[in-house]
């Protein structure tokens, strides 16, 4: 994955690229107030088009920035359900809970699974060693092999 000194970087170059965005998003809505506002008069267009540019400026910087292949950004990859999920106005971090849940369920599933087929596992290992007591030592050869029990256990008719 990632290294301590590629993480800090990472993390570093995100926090400034985040700062940066909220400045943006900041002027946009600077902005959005000037137009509703608007008195129409020419310091006013003038001041309008100075934060215009201002905002376009950041943009450029932020686009270059993000594209420049020495970037840490780069090495960060984004899933694109994640991408659809911003792009559809919902929030990232509802995604990534729910992502967490359906592994979260799955892995228990899956444990369920392996602790089924362990006991199966050695209930079959105890009837045949019941059944079949010259293949005692195969069984238990073969429980050692599986993770099962490796202690030989004295089995006696019930």
């Amino acid at each position: 994955m990632y290294n301590s000194a590629e993480l800090a970087a990472i993390q570093d170059e995100l926090q400034v690229t985040e700062q940066q965005v909220s400045s943006i998003i900041e002027s946009f809505i600077e902005l959005g107030v000037s137009v509703y506002d608007f008195p129409g008069t020419q310091e006013a267009t003038q001041g309008m088009i100075t934060n215009l540019r201002r905002n376009v400026d950041r943009l450029l910087k932020l686009n270059q920035r993000s594209n420049d292949p020495a970037s840490q950004l780069n090495k960060l990859n984004i899933p694109m359900e994640v991408l659809q999920y911003i792009e559809d106005g919902r929030n990232p971090d509802i995604y990534t809970r729910e992502f967490v849940e359906a592994i979260r369920r799955s892995n228990q599933y899956q444990r369920s699974k392996m602790k089924g087929l362990r006991q199966l596992r050695d209930s079959l290992a105890e009837k045949i060693a019941e059944e079949f007591p010259d293949l005692e030592e195969s069984v238990q050869n073969i429980l050692e092999r599986t993770g099962g029990r490796s202690e030989r256990t004295d089995v006696s008719p019930h």
